[in-house]
């Protein structure tokens, strides 16, 4: 920021010591120049606060890290019970050559999942491939089948959690397109990353009234060692989701409220999945449900990276300059 006062308070003296001869309109509009061309600098290119962006590198890290375990995790299911993540792909019956399709899907994941958290293998791309495979399965697959199941919460639930880390991939290869050089690129997907925060956003509340619908089966999961009443938190956590996606929508303390339901769903991950998962280690639906919770959970530690790179909009920062009478 200080590279750029020395031109405008020298382009100062200059237009004051012109004087009344016959250069001081000369100098007036010189001064005027570099004083637009040093604000337009600091707007458009301001120095970076070294906290801020260290919360911003963390956030996304870190939620880089869970979605891609998450995604490399439903790879490892499909491979090992030899059938499709249960609730995330539903494949119809009537679909032929299913355990093709198992397998296949398997591998994209285990693969995009090891790409996604190695720098070396190319982890936009990979996650662009997962943003691509999530929505084919969201239009190919959930949509259908919640139209024709409109009133099972399950078809609900399994169809926005999909929505969600769909939308989690694209904000990762936003993220990811920060760091590389090829701008036709990042504005192509830059565009996707706006609409997909507004996508998560949305899925939250959806979550959050699911959770009032079925207050009963929430409660049941939540573990008794919690103080308090389970249809307490069963509200609680509801209202949560709804308050996240409403910020994150709005856009106010958008930032505090990703990374707060970063925090309540990494806290589910430790104190209710993994607990469930350890108790009943052959049960294909409970590593599916601990696999969900890990990639939504990376999801929300990206959107609040997602947040952190966001800057003001120059015209509302922009100094107002009128010219010299």
């Amino acid at each position: 920021m200080d590279a750029a006062r020395p031109d405008t308070y020298s382009a100062r003296n200059t237009w004051i010591a012109a004087g009344d001869d016959g250069t001081a309109k000369a100098g007036t509009d010189a001064a005027l120049l570099l004083y637009r061309s040093a604000a337009d600098s600091l707007i458009r290119h301001p120095a970076p606060h070294p906290v801020k962006e260290s919360i911003m590198e963390n956030s996304t890290r870190f939620g880089r890290v869970l979605f891609g375990m998450g995604m490399l995790a439903f790879g490892v299911l499909n491979l090992t019970f030899a059938t499709p993540v249960p609730g995330i792909e539903p494949l119809p019956a009537w679909l032929p050559a299913q355990t093709f399709w198992t397998y296949a899907t398997g591998l994209l994941l285990v693969a995009a999942g090891i790409c996604t958290l190695s720098d070396r293998l190319r982890p936009r791309q990979a996650a662009v491939g997962l943003g691509v495979l999530l929505f084919l399965w969201i239009a190919l697959l959930h949509v259908p089948a919640m139209l024709t199941h409109i009133h099972n919460g399950s078809v609900w639930t399994s169809a926005f959690e999909c929505f969600a880390m769909c939308c989690a991939a694209w904000v990762l290869a936003d993220a990811l397109s920060c760091r590389v050089a090829d701008e036709a690129r990042n504005e192509l997907i830059r565009p996707l990353a706006g609409l997909a925060r507004y996508g998560f956003g949305i899925s939250l509340p959806v979550f959050g009234a699911l959770h009032f619908i079925y207050w009963e089966y929430v409660a049941s999961v939540i573990p008794t060692w919690i103080p308090g009443s389970p249809v307490f938190w069963a509200y609680f956590t509801g209202g949560a989701h709804v308050t996240a996606g409403l910020a994150i929508l709005s856009g106010v303390a958008a930032r505090l409220a990703s990374t707060l339901l970063g925090v309540m769903f990494s806290s589910w991950v430790l104190i209710v999945h993994v607990p469930r998962v350890l108790a009943r280690p052959q049960s294909h639906a409970e590593w599916t449900s601990l696999c969900v919770a890990i990639a939504l959970s990376g999801g929300a530690w990206l959107m609040s990276g997602y947040f952190s790179r966001l800057v003001p909009k120059a015209g509302a920062m922009r100094p107002s300059i009128s010219p010299a009478s």
